[in-house]
Order: structure tokens, then C-alpha cells, then sequence
């Protein structure tokens, strides 16, 4: 009865009515008989207004009385026994709850923004209890897990099955509180992964109409990243003013990661033709950016279109895609007439990286060489012959130089835009007596109804392309998105303490633990 009582009357009614004693540091709250007295018929009183029966805790279950906590009652996982993990003696009641399903499935509603929050605190949890000492006088924690929300509903990305590259989940104290991350429309979803891979929130920022941009929070004095990828040209104006007031606003330093940089194809002078590529780079220094975040551009040299002042970052995101197919591989059943040289012989398939044509054999060698790092075994390597008599030419004849026949082979490209070059060099492969053939793209910029021409390729297993591009529509399951959120992630931290970027992909070498000192 004294608990119902604590509930219907009023504090300051209980600060009249009750004495505090005290005993050393701990205080003992009593009732005097006035007290309890005066309590009661107040008690009584409120309950006749009411209209609520009341009834004593003898005519009820003890288990629908209202429970209180009190300063006497233990903490939470006290009476654990010893080697009993406490968070397993927490359990939460199930409770029905209505959502309009449009809501439920929507990964950036404010509601299932809530639940990776509380997902992620979870985890956090976990990770600090899990924690082990490394030499470098840090912790390093467990990863949690990625909440792929990088494509519309119903589409998945897909991720290794391993942290190959991503090591600290969590920038440290002293760097986070001058650290911000905001994401343009365009990223917004991508970035959103990569927040929560780095422990934080997204900061908020508002873009209206005619771009008009607004940050929702100050970023004086502060470390600002924006993700924003160039895909068509209001999402360059939006990075472009976003930047520009950042810079406005009394920001120290701002970093552009740009996933996929626009105009990137426009890198040198043809007849007319502006070199886009180049003045890009002059709007976004002019605007005051102080540094960028490439992925996988067109061209290395494009870096060149920036002054010394302002470092480029580009990041390859080839080896992530190696280890997603060295994985892939990895889990095929070895054919019936297939014998182990060895009893450590272990199955591996015979594998041809080609690359789609003469510019992209330094990307093919690459992915080649990661591939056989990981695998220990050896890769074939080839190429697809794509010499047009002059440029805008439609019509070529692809050669094909290498091994092929028998081998399951892996294009590689960086870009997808039509998926004409992609259907020709399928049929090329498949006539040359490739077993299986499979492509990898780092970005897939479709142009109308690529997907569903990419979809009809009858020879082609499946199609790679990482989420640095947003796509409105649902890919067909030929095309798979690969989540590259990790490795963003770790390029961001890497860049706030000033750690090598480069060798977040050697494979050879235990990677730099990140702390602040």
C-alpha cells in the first residue's frame, strides 16, 4: 500500500509528511504515524475522485502490483553467480506493437534509426566485456555487425564473411569530440553504415530546394567528413555548397569522401570539350575543401587536377572484392575426379582474372595478386583486346589473350554504365570455354534498363558492383552490391589519427592498431 502511495501523492506532499535521518552516509526515509495517516486519507480521497476501485495487496497478485526501484534493492546482475555472463539474466517482455508496414521496412524511418541505435549500444556492451589488451596499450573490441541499409527496400548488399581490412570499431574519446560526418542525399544511406561502423551518429544536415543547404549542428573548430558521391549534377551541387557552408561556418578542416567522382571519364581535351574532370577539382577547392577521399578513380592521374595544397586519398576497393570472391570460391565442392596432391591439399579452383580491355589491366593485375595472396595458389591472368579505330566509335571486335578454356574466369572493370561492353566480353569468354564467368565493377553507374539488359546476359553467374552509387530501383539478383561501409570506415580513422591509408590493404603485415595516445 506504502508503494501505491508513493505513486498518487504528490513529492512535495511527501516532503511534509516524511523525516530524513541520517546515519553516517546513508540516509534512512521514514514514516511518522501522521504521516502515514495524512497519506492514507489523501490517498483515499484521490481514489474516490477517480472513480478507481482500490483494494490491498492481500486481494490482488503480488504480480500486477506496480514495482518501483528503490536505492535498497540490488543492481541489476548482482546475485549473478561467478562465470555467469549477467547480460544473459536480461531478458525484455515482448510487446505488441503497430507500425505501418511502409515504416517497418524503411531503413533511414526514425524507428528502425532507433533500433541499430539500441542494436549498436548492445553491442558495445558485448565488445567492452570482450575486449582483450594489445601491445599497443589500447582495446581492441569486437566489430559489429553491418546493418546494410545502402539500397532501397527489398535490395541487399552483400559483404565478406570477414573483416579483412576494418579493425577498430570506434574512434577514441579525445579525436571524437572534434570529429563530425555528414552525408549528402545522395550517400546518405552509405554513410549512415559507416557511422555506425565508427560508434557515432550521423550528423544532421538539411538539403532543400535549389540545394539549398543547412547544417543542423555547429562545426566550429571541428573535423568535418562528408560523404557525398558525384552521380549526377544536383548531387555535385549539393557537395559543393555543403562544403562551402562548412567552410562558412568556422570549420577547421573539411575532407570530401566522394565514393564515386563524377566526370571522372572527362580527363583529357578532345576537339571542343571541356576537361570536366579537371574543373571539378577547381570548384570544389574554390569552395575550400581541404583534402579528398576518392574511390576508385577513372584515372590515377585525375589526382593531378588538384593543387599540393589540397592531398587526394585514392581508395581501391579491389581487394575487398578479391576477398569477396576468394570466399565465394572457397565454399565450391571440389569436382568427383579431383584427387589432393597432399593431406593438406586443400580444393581450389582453376582461376583466370581478365580484365575487360588494355586500360584496365593494372586493376586485373591487382585483383590477381590479391587473389593469389589469399589463396596461396596460382591465378591465370588475361585480357580483352578492345581497339577502336577512333573514339565515340559503337562497334569493335573483341580478341581474347590468355587462358581461358576450362578456367572460371573473373572480369574486371571499374565502371558499369550501358552493359554492352560487359555482354560482349561474356560471349567472348563463354565461346573461348570459360567453365563459369563471373564480373566485377567498382561502380555502377546504369543508365535506363542496364540492369534488366545485364539481367538477360545468359553466360554471366553473377555481376559485382560495390554501393558507391545509390540506386533507385531494385537490382535483379545478377547483380549483387558489395557493402564497402568497412573500408570507408577505416580509411576515416585512419585519416583523423594520422596513420598510413596504404596500408589498410597489405595483407602481408598486422595492420596499426587506432588510438589517440
Amino acid at each position: 500500500m506504502a508503494r501505491a502511495m508513493r505513486k498518487r501523492v504528490h513529492p512535495s506532499a511527501l516532503r511534509t509528511l516524511s523525516t530524513v535521518e541520517s546515519f553516517g552516509k546513508e540516509q534512512k526515509f521514514t514514516w511518522s504515524s501522521v504521516a502515514m495517516a495524512g497519506a492514507a486519507s489523501l490517498f483515499l480521497a484521490t481514489s474516490a475522485v477517480s472513480s478507481v476501485p482500490v483494494s490491498t495487496g492481500c486481494e490482488q497478485e503480488a504480480s500486477s502490483l506496480p514495482v518501483f526501484g528503490s536505492s535498497s534493492d540490488p543492481l541489476v546482475g548482482s546475485e549473478a553467480k561467478e562465470g555467469v555472463d549477467p547480460m544473459e539474466k536480461l531478458y525484455m517482455e515482448r510487446v505488441p506493437y503497430t507500425r505501418p508496414p511502409q515504416e517497418l521496412s524503411d531503413a533511414s524511418s526514425a524507428f528502425n534509426r532507433g533500433v541499430r541505435a539500441f542494436e549498436h549500444s548492445v553491442e558495445s556492451a558485448h565488445a567492452a566485456k570482450e575486449g582483450s589488451e594489445d601491445p599497443f596499450g589500447g582495446t581492441s573490441v569486437a566489430t559489429p555487425d553491418i546493418i546494410s541499409t545502402s539500397a532501397p527496400v527489398g535490395q541487399e548488399t552483400v559483404t565478406t564473411n570477414q573483416m579483412y581490412f576494418y579493425r577498430t570499431p570506434q574512434i577514441k574519446t579525445r579525436i571524437a569530440k572534434k570529429f563530425m560526418l555528414f552525408a549528402a542525399p545522395s550517400s546518405q544511406e552509405l554513410g549512415g553504415d559507416v557511422a555506425h561502423l565508427l560508434g557515432m551518429d550521423l550528423n544532421k544536415v538539411e538539403v532543400g530546394i535549389e540545394s539549398r543547404v543547412e547544417a543542423g549542428e555547429s562545426v566550429r573548430g571541428k573535423y568535418v567528413f562528408v560523404v557525398c558521391t558525384t552521380s549526377s549534377n544536383d548531387a555535385l551541387m549539393e557537395l559543393i555548397l555543403m562544403i562551402s557552408a562548412f567552410r562558412k561556418a568556422n570549420a577547421k578542416h573539411i575532407t570530401a569522401v566522394i565514393p564515386y567522382y563524377g566526370y571522372s571519364r572527362q580527363d583529357r581535351k578532345v576537339l571542343r570539350e571541356p576537361i570536366a574532370a579537371a574543373d571539378i577539382a577547381l570548384l570544389l577547392e574554390e569552395m575550400g575543401v581541404d583534402r579528398l577521399m576518392c574511390m576508385d578513380l577513372h584515372n590515377d592521374s585525375l589526382r593531378g587536377f588538384f593543387s599540393p595544397s589540397t592531398p587526394v586519398d585514392h581508395l581501391l576497393p579491389i581487394p575487398v572484392a578479391a576477398a569477396y570472391f576468394h570466399e565465394e570460391l572457397t565454399s565450391l565442392p571440389p569436382p568427383e575426379d579431383w584427387k589432393p596432391e597432399s593431406e593438406d591439399d586443400e580444393y581450389y579452383p582453376n582461376i583466370t582474372v581478365v580484365a575487360s580491355h588494355e586500360g584496365q589491366v593494372a586493376r586485373a593485375a591487382h585483383f590477381r595478386d590479391v587473389l593469389q595472396r589469399l589463396s596461396g595458389k596460382k591465378v591465370e591472368f588475361a585480357f580483352i583486346s578492345k581497339n577502336r579505330q577512333k573514339r565515340g566509335e559503337k562497334y569493335y571486335t573483341p580478341h581474347v589473350v590468355g587462358k581461358i578454356e576450362g578456367q572460371r574466369c573473373i572480369m574486371v572493370d571499374d565502371i558499369v554504365n550501358t552493359g554492352k561492353t560487359l555482354i560482349s566480353n561474356v560471349d567472348e569468354l563463354h565461346k573461348a570455354g570459360a567453365a563459369s564467368i563471373h564480373a566485377w565493377a567498382s561502380h555502377g553507374v546504369f543508365g535506363p534498363q542496364s540492369p534488366e539488359r545485364i539481367a538477360e546476359i545468359e553466360h554471366l553467374d553473377y555481376l559485382l558492383i560495390s554501393n558507391s552509387v545509390a540506386n533507385d530501383t531494385i537490382l535483379p539478383p545478377k547483380i549483387r552490391q558489395l557493402n564497402v561501409a568497412p573500408f570507408l570506415a577505416e580509411a576515416i580513422a585512419r585519416a583523423l589519427h594520422n596513420q598510413s591509408i596504404t596500408e589498410i590493404l597489405n595483407l602481408e603485415e598486422e595492420k596499426d592498431r587506432r588510438y589517440d595516445g
